[in-house]
């Protein structure tokens, strides 16, 4: 009898000193860096280039000190994270799950 593998669950969140916003939980079975890069995952360059960007524009509000210049701009930056986690998720949908904003994607 063999032993099944815990699917995987990358987390898509910006946080300071993790310029990717790629986060995983070790497992027993696979243990991992918790502060994840695109090269962990094999990820797309262009996936890469997207992710560096957003966390770029999620860096450069330096909202430890104020809030976004604009709703509207948040609101922008929320919906290319959320198509991020799109194409993070059909990227790694064979082995993995993607979570953004604490919720899984289906």
């Amino acid at each position: 009898m063999g032993t099944e593998l815990t699917r995987r669950v990358i987390r898509l969140s910006p946080d300071y000193g993790n310029v990717w916003s790629l986060w995983e939980s070790s497992t027993p079975e696979r243990p991992t860096n918790y502060s994840m890069k695109p090269s962990d995952y094999g990820l797309s360059e262009e996936l890469a280039d997207r992710l560096r960007r957003w966390h770029q524009e999620w860096d450069a509000q330096r909202l430890y000190e104020k809030s976004w210049d604009t709703p509207e701009q948040q609101e922008r930056w929320n919906e290319e994270g959320l198509s991020i986690a799109h194409q993070l998720h059909s990227e790694v949908r064979h082995y993995a799950d993607v979570s953004y904003r604490g919720e899984l994607l289906a």
